[in-house]
């Protein structure tokens, strides 16, 4: 994807298109425009107050599509489902497939507070810029703090381990979303899938020595060591992707499952194509709503 692209995100609110014009002062390189609104701005109301602020929103939002359309920026307007939430980030992970090295930036003037606080609960994982009309028509600069996993995540190994306590879990049924999954199962489902990014010295052949096979089809230079698994384990508790317990059937042993920040980090950064695994979770928790 172009490196250029700028995606900009509005919630819808009455008053949007007038800061969709003012934006454009701060933000000339917006390159495409997503407005999320709530489902029940699309329904009617017989309390005639709320009527006319749905009535108003609505046109606001076709007022921000008629600008886009005269400056020749796509438009697209997201339905947003209850619970707001994980629709938010569902729709957040699609927009962020389509656009993985855009700039992000949000403009949170209008739109009801859980909209609002879904996106910005959002938007340190796209790494946006978050705008606000704080007086209704001029946008201001919201001060975000640095939030960043790409660094962790740029190492497939972790991706994988993730989509398969994601994959634990959703095999587990409703009700058991906080299961814990022994060290000794992860480990065994990770093993054939491990990718070695760091190549071994070759060892001389010994004559004589013995041949080593090994299950599964698995390379020699891919083996995974229990020290490497522990290390990732580590890193991922450490980044708070995953929290660590006890086996409840072998107290010596512990057992993971992963976190809301660690599922949204899969969501975000897995690369399905470095990872079968990561791929075929993907798929599941995208076609969610």
């Amino acid at each position: 994807m172009d490196r250029k692209e700028h995606v900009h995100i509005i919630s819808a609110g009455e008053r949007i298109h007038l800061a969709y014009q003012a934006v454009f002062r701060l933000l000339p390189t917006i390159s495409y425009t997503y407005v999320l609104a709530g489902d029940e701005m699309y329904t009617e109301s017989t309390n005639p107050a709320l009527a006319k602020e749905r009535a108003a929103t609505r046109s606001a939002v076709n007022g921000v599509k008629e600008i886009s359309g005269s400056l020749a920026i796509p438009f697209e307007r997201v339905t947003i489902f209850s619970p707001v939430y994980p629709a938010v980030r569902n729709a957040m992970t699609r927009i962020h497939r389509n656009h993985p090295l855009a700039r992000y930036s949000f403009d949170l003037s209008g739109g009801p507070k859980d909209l609002c606080l879904a996106l910005f609960t959002v938007a340190p994982w796209v790494g946006a810029e978050v705008y606000s009309a704080f007086d209704g028509k001029v946008p201001q600069r919201v001060p975000m703090p640095d939030v960043s996993v790409t660094g962790i995540m740029a190492n497939p190994n972790y991706a994988t381990i993730l989509s398969v306590l994601i994959r634990r879990r959703r095999m587990a049924g409703p009700g058991k979303e906080g299961l814990l999954v022994p060290r000794s199962y992860l480990f065994e489902q990770f093993w054939p899938l491990y990718l070695r990014l760091r190549a071994r010295k070759a060892v001389p052949a010994q004559p004589g020595a013995p041949v080593v096979r090994y299950k599964r089809g698995h390379k020699p230079a891919n083996n995974l060591s229990q020290a490497t698994f522990s290390s990732f384990m580590v890193n991922l508790r450490k980044a708070g992707f995953v929290e660590e317990g006890q086996n409840e059937k072998n107290l010596k042993e512990k057992a993971y499952r992963i976190t809301e920040l660690g599922e949204t980090a899969f969501r975000f950064y897995a690369d399905p194509s470095l990872s079968s695994s990561a791929k075929q979770e993907l798929e599941g928790l995208n076609a969610g709503p």
